[in-house]
């Protein structure tokens, strides 16, 4: 595989497979679209797969991305996105649930995604910076993935 589809191939199947588990198993995550947010709050009751995902990788990643702050566009867009997408929690601006959660993600975190995307065949992967990029680039993929599962699932259903 090329350089540029290799990334691309793994990063789908990786999500298409967290998204199949689920169904396949019979377990789900316990947050159904409508179940309340509190993030921080209710850290430690949310499954143990959930807590690492968000404590273990989400937000290191973040925090990494304001070493990049001060060349990289695309890790200012990340990092406003992300500030901006935790306002409505942290001030109640209205009951947030896991798919307003989701949806607000959506449109706080893509610009991000799109960029990273654009800037990614032009990163030497071997680099901090591309090593950041492409890591960024995953998580941002799987967790849209969810984001727009919960929020489809939050507006339709």
């Amino acid at each position: 595989m090329s350089y540029p589809s290799w990334f691309w191939r793994i990063s789908l199947a990786v999500i298409f497979i967290l998204l199949l588990v689920p169904i396949v198993t019979g377990v789900s995550s316990g947050l159904s679209p409508d179940t309340p947010w509190a993030g921080g709050q209710q850290a430690g009751t949310l499954p143990l797969w959930l807590q690492i995902w968000l404590m273990g990788v989400m937000t290191p990643m973040f925090f990494i991305s304001f070493f990049f702050l001060h060349y990289s566009n695309e890790a200012r867009v990340l990092v406003a996105g992300v500030i901006i997408s935790h306002i409505p929690m942290a001030v109640d601006l209205f009951p947030v649930t896991v798919g307003a959660v989701g949806i607000i993600h959506i449109v706080c975190l893509s610009p991000a995604f799109y960029l990273l995307t654009k800037k990614r065949p032009r990163v030497v992967l071997k680099s901090a910076f591309g090593l950041w990029v492409h890591t960024m680039l995953f998580i941002l993929a799987v967790s849209l993935a969810f984001d727009t599962r919960d929020a489809i699932r939050f507006i339709f259903f």
